[in-house]
């Protein structure tokens, strides 16, 4: 009986049984891999676009800032600065209510000069964007429900930092960075070889 079931089945060429037996063991060992399970449409539709962005922007910095960033930013994601007809590099951050983030958290310009970010506190606190920029650093207040802009100048490619300095809120998340790229001179780049983890 069971070999006249077999003679009914169409024939498969070796090359596609090989196939299926390898997406078949595939499966099987990647079913208990976590990184597979990430790639379920339940759980991609899941992803905020700009952690998203941020995942694949991180290749490209240098390390050890690749784990500070990663480590610190996941929840907030990353923005890429839209460089307008005037030569002004331009984004929005918003601070969403009682999460104590900015998001996006990382802002990266393609090239050093001006940026002008747009901020939207929905919030129920106070808080201050305290930012970096070439002379002196600026100030933003954001009460409650309010919005802002503010520019700053960024003449260098490196990484600035920006918090909230308001009681403990940059230690509660509220920190955020300005990734500016661009070609830095061999003796000025802060790249160091990868350390031996203990």
């Amino acid at each position: 009986m069971t070999q006249a079931l077999l003679r009914r089945l169409p024939r498969v060429s070796s090359r596609v049984a090989y196939a299926v037996v390898a997406t078949t063991a595939f499966a099987v060992i990647g079913a208990s891999c976590n990184y597979v399970r990430l790639l379920r449409p339940s759980v991609l539709k899941q992803l905020n676009p700009r952690v998203v962005a941020l995942v694949n922007e991180l290749p490209a910095v240098d390390n050890p800032n690749e784990e500070i960033i990663a480590r610190l930013f996941p929840h907030g994601g990353l923005s890429h600065a839209k460089l307008a007809g005037d030569g002004i590099f331009r984004d929005k951050i918003r601070v969403p209510k009682n999460e104590y983030i900015w998001e996006p958290a990382v802002i990266v310009m393609e090239h050093a000069g001006e940026l002008e970010l747009e901020f939207q506190n929905e919030d129920q606190n106070f808080h201050i964007a305290f930012l970096p920029s070439v002379g002196e650093r600026q100030v933003l207040e954001l009460p409650v429900h309010t919005a802002g802009r503010a520019r700053i100048r960024l003449d260098q490619p490196g990484l600035y930092w920006f918090g909230c300095p308001v009681a403990n809120h940059a230690g509660r998340g509220m920190l955020g960075l300005v990734m500016v790229k661009g070609s830095v001179p061999s003796e000025a780049r802060l790249d160091r070889p990868r350390q031996e983890r203990p």
